[in-house]
């Protein structure tokens, strides 16, 4: 075997064998529950990050739980916890944190409730211990007491996403009286009273203080990663706990979301994170365990003619904004039905609960699919009211208004914000009826292009519009409140058309449908207020592969009506666009034929600039009609076709030019002569 399978390249002969081989030893492990195979599975696996049958293995794990009894499972298990509880130095940090992640713990969430409580009244006072431990003395020193503290946290998480209140919160039972007299002994927790909830109670107390615990400046890289792994395991235990014992909404603020320096500790703010547009950087999805208690599971837009298929129809991007596919990512080809986090997904029989994130750098934290589960989990809960109509005028729950504020705080890394707003994003339905509080805000956000780290509109910011727009249909709510509302839609507007071209003619498309999408849905705010100095820009940009951004902008807003002609009247912009007829890229001399139509039928209550860009166009169009050219011909032929759709005035000066000549026409060609007759 290589030491990691990532050796292997992927399609190769070894790699298969290599797979194939691995997964007899899994189908073994499934039937047997060998503690041998169980180390030797675990000792390959946990050599990598995540390895190539990572999915295979985690299948494996639940179904050795359903197939063998409590006995043999509690042997198999305890091999995972001697590696996890070892002290002398064997097993490196990584390993140990390796081994409970990916195998105690999704072996522990797919166990019976029979199975938790032997295992845990073996390991319960050890747990508790390390949970009581005080960090002191030097780095290694720390780094054990850190790995057994993120361990330990990880498997009271687990405990509590598998046992009901009254078995870990109440009086009476096996496990709350074996915690009392542990902590009562060992002195961990003598505020106790004897009401069965002291276990509970040491925990949050200890989350709450370990929340203060930070690294020294100057300490290597390593330590910093591992301070930051525990935040997260504290982070993520908390919520397990307060969703196992808890029902009342203002506890979930105070306990998990109120605090606002947590988010620093558990994201890394020395990072860049960057994010791309393309296609291939969408296409992975991670299966994320979530250690919370679930039970048993718990308006009409007028039509807006744009011009003809964008000139872009032999795009390969599927998605189609126009239709509103409002939760998935650009490229991922989902279905409306579908959402960018899918909840309870299960594996056979087994009843644990994932989540699947996108797998980039913010879906793949190791909190992120627990924040996602608590915001579910309160909301199926109904912890909180949910309005279902006046929705501009509803008050969100405490727990929003902790994360709103940590959005408009200008403190705050850029890193905790993108966080924040990934989660927004991997729920958005629970967060829709409360859009009129977070719409502006990352209208804001998205404006001032603090987000992107650069000035492109990446599938990041992308996802947001697409979001925030599903919103407004939703619910009608748009920001035209007040002038700093408006600014704020306006500004993504700017950013979007300073921002439309890219040479891949697929995202160029799905940026354009974006910017209609902006328009059609936020109209009311931004009438008249369009940057001209950015379409004037557009439009003479003399760049290769932009020619036709700006045309294709240009007619958008002039679909939807955005500007005054009073600004249209500036002959510069017009010759602008007049001189595009002349391009000799189809896409680009078609759109702008198509936009001077446009043109034409705005101005022509504007007598004098009427005249002049009449006239432009028609010096154009003869000098094509009276070239010897065949290509000039037909080109003749397409502009006038194009341009007679918004006016078609126009035919009736040059229709001599082609009805003598219709019999040597064919195709598409004679339909769009006839087509133009009638008119």
């Amino acid at each position: 075997f290589p030491v990691k399978s990532l050796e292997l390249k992927e399609g190769t002969l070894e790699l298969n064998e290599y797979q194939s081989i691995f997964r007899i030893f899994l189908k073994v492990l499934e039937e047997r529950a060998s503690p041998v195979i169980f180390y030797l599975v675990l000792s390959v696996a946990c050599r990598e990050e995540e390895h190539v049958c990572e999915t295979d293995i985690q299948d494996s794990i639940f179904k050795m739980m359903n197939k063998n009894s409590t006995d043999v499972l509690v042997k198999t298990l305890n091999v995972a916890w001697e590696i996890f509880d070892e002290s002398s130095g064997e097993f490196s940090s990584n390993i140990k944190l390796a081994t409970v992640s990916r195998f105690l713990l999704p072996a522990l969430l797919s166990a019976s409730s029979h199975l938790i409580i032997v295992f845990y009244k073996e390991k319960l006072e050890r747990l508790l211990k390390v949970v009581g431990d005080i960090l002191r003395g030097g780095e290694e020193s720390k780094v054990k007491t850190l790995t057994s503290k993120c361990g330990s946290f990880l498997l009271f998480g687990a405990l509590y996403s598998k046992m009901d209140q009254a078995q870990v919160h109440s009086k009476g039972s096996e496990l709350t009286t074996l915690a009392a007299d542990v902590l009562r002994i060992s002195n961990l927790f003598p505020q106790g009273k004897g009401d069965g909830k002291e276990m509970s109670s040491f925990l949050v107390k200890s989350i709450t203080e370990s929340r203060k615990e930070t690294f020294q400046e100057g300490c290597s890289e390593d330590f910093k990663n591992l301070f930051r792994t525990f935040h997260c395991s504290i982070q993520n235990c908390m919520i397990s706990v307060i969703s196992c014992i808890q029902n009342i909404e203002k506890l979930y603020n105070h306990f998990i979301f109120k605090d606002g320096s947590i988010w620093a500790t558990i994201i890394d703010t020395e990072k860049e994170i960057k994010f791309e547009m393309e296609q291939e950087q969408l296409k992975t999805r991670r299966r994320q365990l979530v250690t919370i208690r679930q039970n048993a599971q718990d308006s009409t837009m007028p039509a807006t003619n744009y011009i003809q298929s964008h000139y872009l129809s032999d795009s390969s991007l599927s998605q189609d904004i126009g239709h509103y596919d409002f939760t998935s990512s650009l490229n991922e080809g989902l279905s409306d039905t579908a959402i960018t986090a899918r909840v309870n997904e299960q594996l056979s029989s087994v009843a644990c609960h994932f989540l699947e994130l996108e797998g980039d750098e913010l879906g793949s934290h190791p909190c992120m699919a627990q924040f996602v589960a608590v915001v579910k989990h309160m909301e199926s809960k109904q912890m909180y009211p949910v309005p279902t109509g006046s929705f501009s005028e509803a008050d969100p729950p405490l727990w929003m208004k902790s994360i709103l504020g940590v959005l408009q705080c200008d403190e705050n890394h850029r890193n905790v914000k993108l966080f924040i707003l990934k989660l927004i994003l991997s729920c958005p339905e629970v967060f829709t009826p409360f859009s009129k509080t977070f719409l502006v805000p990352i209208l804001t956000l998205i404006g001032s292009g603090s987000l992107t780290g650069s000035e492109v509109i990446n599938y990041f910011v992308s996802d947001l519009l697409i979001m925030l727009l599903s919103w407004s249909t939703q619910t009608g709510v748009i920001p035209d409140g007040s002038e700093m509302e408006k600014m704020s839609a306006v500004r993504v507007l700017s950013f979007l058309m300073r921002n439309i071209h890219h040479d891949r003619r697929d995202i160029l498309r799905h940026n354009l449908e974006l910017l209609r999408s902006v328009l059609e849905i936020w109209k009311p705010c931004m009438v008249n207020r369009v940057d001209m100095d950015i379409l004037e820009r557009l439009l003479s940009s003399s760049q290769q592969g932009e020619e036709g951004s700006g045309v294709q902008v240009l007619a958008a807003l002039l679909v939807n009506e955005m500007i005054d002609p009073e600004k249209l009247t500036d002959q510069k912009l017009a010759l602008s666009l007049i001189s595009r007829v002349d391009n000799k890229y189809r896409k680009v001399f078609q759109a702008a034929a198509e936009t001077c139509g446009m043109l034409l039928k705005l101005m022509r209550n504007k007598p004098s600039f009427f005249d002049g860009l009449k006239s432009n166009i028609w010096r154009k169009l003869e000098k094509l009609n009276n070239s010897k050219s065949a290509d000039d011909k037909n080109r003749f032929l397409e502009v006038l076709y194009f341009m007679h759709r918004h006016y078609p005035e126009c035919v009736k000066d040059f229709s001599q030019g082609f009805q003598y000549t219709l019999k040597f026409k064919t195709g598409i060609q004679l339909s769009q002569c006839l087509e133009m007759l009638l008119a």
